[in-house]
């Protein structure tokens, strides 16, 4: 598909390698748009080009200034480290692309920060070099933000957007498939980015339709069978005992069935009222443990249960909470009936059967996939359940925490050897939902479903990236399971409507704000000095002389 008119006009005057790039017309004019109107928050799906946009973005800010220092920050190394090759191999630039981590000593970080024109890094990294060492963010003209819907609470990337937006020279830029369903937690990026511009896209839009794949989406239901409804049953009377007796010490609880959320609210506010509260949060502690052990029933099976309960046996420092419950007469009789049920091998969760089905069926067409698994402990069980199918080589990725964790160069490895078909399953922890440079991979599965609209998109961006995909969650009947199901479908909705509204709106203030300015402006002419734009400097090309 060509380019037409001023996009056409606009990319052949960007510094950019020859051949590097082969932009669409709605990234052209979405860079168009943001060097116009200045900060900006872009939401597109996987596949869309949310990077190209930042990329275009750059080689215009660059065109201006051929010096320009330009800062990309990604969450995770990998994800820097990637960037920084898509930067090098795309831009002409006067000088050097340097990728920089906290592993690099801080030291040699100052002078790299130095020579660098563009610096791809980590922004815990960078936050800590702007606290503790002086870094002066404003020697950039440019910073992205990449994963954007992380700029909330104490991550690293609001105290950095917080001093860069303080000069309005720097244009910002935040990236993201999934900023969030909730207004308050978008209009808080936008403020922290100072966002003068809203770029939205999704797979209705008529300009990019032609370059969204097909993703096939299925849902398997599984019920769950009788003797995991007893296991259940028991585990649910228990929760409501908890449930009961925090109601008796006077906190009420909002939801007949209360979730994790709620519980983790009132924790908070129980431990304003220590000491008094002490016997109340024993209690909770002891609720969100049952919660705990009857989410991994419903959503993994027997034997991740008997593992947790086995666990608080052998837990260092027990709380009270946690002996309690592991003293109770009817958690031994749980726990026994688990290793009989197990011993036996009468049964397991049924997802498992239907996990095992999908993965050979696929594979044995020569397909590739990536299991999402919520837990490390289950990871490693289905794994070795996959492993044991004909035609299956099922690898496991999961983060670097814990004594198992693996570090960030055996993550890239191995995504690596999977990008190059060296295996054909990728087992995956949360790790690999942001981002990750996968483009081959024929088939998703939902292990279980989540309840965040920004992990549901985020996985199902694994699929259907350069060829038609397939997406398939496994759910089971009646649990909190499916209840994280349609929730996450109900707020991807809700937030692509907030999104489209909130847009309109910023598309509304600008045009009243232009309309200002216009009406104003004969009244300025005359004998009155004129101030000159803050951070505008002497000889600094006008937007216009951009395009």
């Amino acid at each position: 598909m060509g380019l037409e008119g001023d996009a056409a006009a606009f990319f052949e005057g960007l510094p950019l390698q020859k051949g590097a790039m082969q932009p669409r017309q709605y990234q052209l004019t979405a860079a168009r748009n943001i060097l116009e109107k200045g900060n900006a928050l872009v939401v597109m799906p996987t596949a869309l080009g949310k990077t190209f946009v930042a990329l275009l973005v750059m080689a215009g800010v660059l065109k201006r200034n051929p010096c320009a220092k330009l800062l990309f920050l990604a969450p995770t190394k990998p994800l820097a480290a990637q960037q920084a090759q898509r930067i090098k191999a795309t831009l002409e630039l006067e000088g050097s692309v340097e990728l920089l981590t906290g592993e690099m000593p801080a030291e040699e970080r100052k002078a790299v920060y130095e020579k660098a024109q563009v610096v791809c890094a980590t922004p815990q990294c960078v936050n800590n070099d702007v606290r503790k060492r002086g870094l002066d963010l404003f020697q950039y003209a440019f910073i992205a933000f990449d994963e954007v819907h992380r700029m909330a609470g104490d991550y690293a990337y609001v105290p950095i957007a917080e001093k860069a937006r303080q000069n309005p020279a720097i244009l910002l830029l935040g990236l993201t498939a999934s900023p969030s369903s909730e207004r308050a937690r978008i209009s808080g990026m936008r403020e922290l980015l100072a966002v003068k511009w809203l770029e939205v896209k999704d797979e209705s839009d008529e300009e990019v339709a032609g370059f969204v794949q097909d993703v096939e989406v299925d849902t398997v239901f599984v019920e769950l069978p009788e003797e995991m409804k007893e296991l259940s049953r028991v585990l649910r009377g228990l929760l409501s005992e908890s449930i009961s007796n925090l109601k008796g010490l006077g906190y009420e609880a909002v939801m007949k069935e209360p979730n994790k959320r709620q519980l983790l609210l009132l924790q908070s506010e129980m431990r304003r009222r220590i000491p008094s509260s002490y016997r109340a949060l024993s209690e909770l502690a002891r609720a969100m443990n049952l919660m705990h052990g009857l989410d991994l029933l419903e959503s993994q099976g027997i034997s991740a249960l008997l593992s947790f309960l086995d666990g608080l046996l052998t837990r260092k420092n027990p709380s009270k909470a946690v002996v309690r419950l592991s003293t109770d007469p009817r958690i031994a009789v749980l726990r026994g009936r688990c290793h009989s049920l197990i011993e036996k091998q009468e049964i397991e969760h049924p997802k498992i059967a239907v996990l095992k089905q999908i993965v050979g069926e696929a594979a044995s067409t020569g397909k590739t996939l990536i299991v999402f698994v919520h837990f490390r402990d289950s990871a490693k069980k289905l794994l070795k359940e996959l492993n044991s199918l004909p035609g299956v080589d099922a690898r496991l990725l999961v983060g670097r925490s814990g004594d198992d964790g693996m570090k960030q160069k055996q993550q890239i490895g191995l995504l690596d050897s999977f990008r190059a078909k060296e295996f054909n399953v990728l087992v995956a922890t949360s790790v690999a939902e942001e981002g990750l440079d996968v483009v081959s991979v024929d088939e998703v599965i939902f292990f279980e479903a989540v309840p965040s609209e920004v992990r549901l998109i985020q996985r199902r961006g694994r699929a259907g990236r350069i060829k038609a995909g397939k997406v398939t969650g496994i759910v089971a009947k009646g649990t909190k399971d499916e209840a994280f199901y349609w929730v996450s479908k109900r707020k991807e909705g809700k937030m692509k409507r907030l999104l489209k509204k909130m847009k309109d709106e910023i598309g509304v203030a600008a045009a009243q704000l232009e309309s200002v300015v216009t009406a104003v402006a004969p009244a300025s002419r005359g004998d009155a000095p004129v101030e000159k734009p803050l951070g505008k400097k002497e000889g600094q090309l006008k937007m216009d002389e951009f395009f």
